[in-house]
């Protein structure tokens, strides 16, 4: 036995043929009258288009057999199309969606649960009195979705541990590898030793990922009782030292280990420092000092230049502040992180 919607379809595909053999004026009042309002009350939108070209394929050829002309056959068709489009708007009305046809509105609505969990890992975690973390995360051309991301932990309340990671590419398809990725990075933070995690991190790309799917980080564990900070790296952009004392940057471009992904069985070596009292440290992306005219040595004077006075007067936002200053490659993902003790 034939389904609902078959015996639908088979019966408008008659119905219309009888008109457009005996009564061809009547087509269009037809369609809207029949198609558009039992179409949009029982299909679904895209078998509502699919409908929509077998029965306009019956219509063209009991027209073509009777003699009439084509572009009879061909006005129907767009009146049909236009019926086919306003039943499919019907259909999300009535069921509170508004997307595509298909499911491309149920999967826009979870890349936003995604994108939003993601942006809830980026947040700052509660610190102690005398240390603030501020970050701004920025998608390539204002995109909802971009391949930057953060992952924090505090494993114990005087550590705290910042990963900051670039996914290759920009915009969608670095934020649908980003999305992947963090709730992986999140849990490897929480579960492996510190000097582990990159990598542990790098196997998980190399499993999971593709030809293009690798990705640069850089690290830093913080200890909040001293100051003292290990800092590693891998491929990224090397992070800022400012020291309050004398108002001077210094930049941590010691030795790194290979973008994840790239290399199996790769070490990642680490460098040590001490934020005192005053002092930040800045890690950030290629975006924000990188670009077509800039290379990244001048980008990262540049951004360490808007940064002094910034940082040095403590002011709200700082993060923030300091990318919408130097307002760098659009292009691409933009992400920095300021970690400051007052």
């Amino acid at each position: 036995m034939l389904p609902a919607r078959g015996m639908l379809l088979a019966g408008c595909s008659v119905l219309f043929a009888v008109v457009a053999g005996l009564a061809p004026a009547l087509l269009p009042i037809a369609f809207i009258l029949l198609f558009l309002v039992v179409g949009s009350a029982a299909l679904r939108p895209w078998y509502l288009l699919l409908d929509a070209g077998l029965v306009g394929l019956v219509v063209t050829v009991v027209l073509a057999l009777s003699g009439r002309p084509a572009w009879s056959g061909l006005s129907i068709g767009l009146v049909m199309i236009g019926a086919a489009v306003l039943g499919a708007a019907l259909h999300r009305e009535r069921t509170g969606v508004v997307g595509s046809v298909g499911g491309a509105a149920a999967a826009d609505a979870m890349l936003v649960v995604l994108r939003n969990r993601v942006r809830a890992q980026s947040a700052a975690p509660p610190l102690p009195a005398g240390w603030h973390l501020d970050t701004d995360l920025r998608s390539a051309h204002g995109d909802s979705f971009g391949g930057d991301f953060l992952v924090t932990a505090v494993p114990t309340p005087d550590r705290l541990d910042v990963v900051l990671v670039d996914v290759s590419g920009m915009g969608r398809v670095a934020g649908g590898r980003a999305l992947l990725l963090s709730g992986a990075f999140e849990a490897l933070l929480d579960a492996v030793p510190r000097d582990r995690f990159l990598p542990a991190a790098n196997q998980h790309v190399l499993r999971h990922g593709d030809d293009e799917g690798f990705a640069t980080a850089v690290q830093v564990s913080l200890d909040l009782i001293t100051g003292a900070f290990t800092l590693s790296g891998a491929g990224h952009p090397p992070a800022a030292h400012y020291r309050a004392g004398s108002g001077r940057w210094t930049v941590l471009d010691g030795d790194q280990g290979p973008a994840l992904g790239l290399l199996s069985d790769v070490e990642y070596p680490s460098m040590s420092g001490l934020l005192g009292r005053g002092d930040a440290l800045l890690l950030f992306t290629d975006g924000l000092v990188e670009s077509r005219r800039m290379d990244v040595w001048r980008g990262i004077d540049r951004l360490t230049g808007h940064a002094d006075a910034l940082i040095a007067r403590g002011v709200d936002g700082v993060a923030a502040r300091i990318a919408e200053a130097i307002r760098a490659e659009q292009g691409d993902d933009r992400a920095l992180v300021v970690i400051r003790r007052i």
